[in-house]
């Protein structure tokens, strides 16, 4: 049996994560996000179908190699897709894949539509990307850490996975689709924050100090319209699963990815203002 997937949080922490985005960060954006396009924030993006979920992940990891990976970018297009002036739009993501030790974007962009993730053209990625970057992410910088407030560093732009989280993540959709069968209907994504604690299971996380308090992103299976995590799916494999995460634990293990920033002067990707 398989320890737990590198993209897993334990559902303390991640209902730790999501009420801290609720609390913190949802209001200030659902207050733009509804006076300028009359709709509630998004708080969440859903593949209804697992099987369009593990499609998708398949072609994020078709040929992907092992320092390959896949940046996920922030975005906010205004409702008809257009981007207009001080026009923030709903918050939503772009999936690209990243070549090589520098993770460059390999400039196959996908978009979410509703149901899945479709290409969309390079310059339209690029708008939607710089309409989160100039107005969304500004309004968000009360709401991080005071370190990160003081040294001026500023809300994430995007989230970078290895090649090995999103096989891992992909091989536990497949198995827990061929294992739980119905149980298990779709797979989602959930728009969360780290918190004001740094993750510390099995022990510390290496660099949470400069990860509090901004936006990232989480994964979860679905029932029909609710969450379920891993451990919902079968307890009793998961409690050896668990255990034999923690005997095996290298590095960095229980996280959801790598935001950026964390501060630095090389994190700028070929989406980014």
């Amino acid at each position: 049996m398989e320890p737990l997937p590198k993209t897993f949080v334990t559902k303390q922490e991640s209902n730790y994560r999501e009420l801290w985005f609720n609390y913190y960060k949802y209001p200030i954006l659902n207050v733009i996000t509804s006076l300028q396009e009359g709709e509630q924030e998004t708080r969440k993006i859903d593949f209804v179908n697992i099987d369009a979920a593990i499609d998708f992940f398949n072609k994020l990891t078709k040929g992907i190699e092992e320092n390959d990976g896949v940046r996920v970018y922030f975005a906010s297009p205004s409702r008809d897709g257009n981007v207009y002036k001080d026009k923030c739009g709903l918050l939503t993501l772009i999936f690209v894949k990243t070549n090589g030790v520098n993770h460059l974007d390999d400039k196959t962009y996908y978009a979410f539509n509703g149901k899945t993730f479709d290409k969309i053209e390079e310059d339209q990625a690029r708008l939607w990307v710089h309409n989160y970057q100039n107005i969304k992410r500004n309004i968000l910088f009360e709401t991080l850490s005071d370190n990160d407030r003081t040294n001026f560093i500023h809300e994430t732009k995007h989230v970078w996975f290895s090649s090995e989280q999103m096989i891992q993540t992909r091989d536990e959709m497949i198995y827990q689709k061929g294992k739980a069968g119905s149980m298990v209907t779709g797979f989602g994504i959930r728009f969360v924050s780290y918190t004001n604690l740094a993750y510390s299971f099995p022990k510390r996380v290496s660099g949470a100090e400069d990860r509090r308090q901004r936006l990232t992103i989480g994964f979860t299976f679905m029932n029909k319209n609710r969450d379920i995590g891993i451990e919902d799916i079968d307890s009793e494999e998961f409690n050896y699963r668990y255990e034999l995460t923690k005997d095996k634990f290298m590095g960095d293990t229980f996280d959801t990815g790598d935001p950026s920033p964390p501060p630095s002067t090389d994190d700028k990707a070929a989406l980014d203002v």
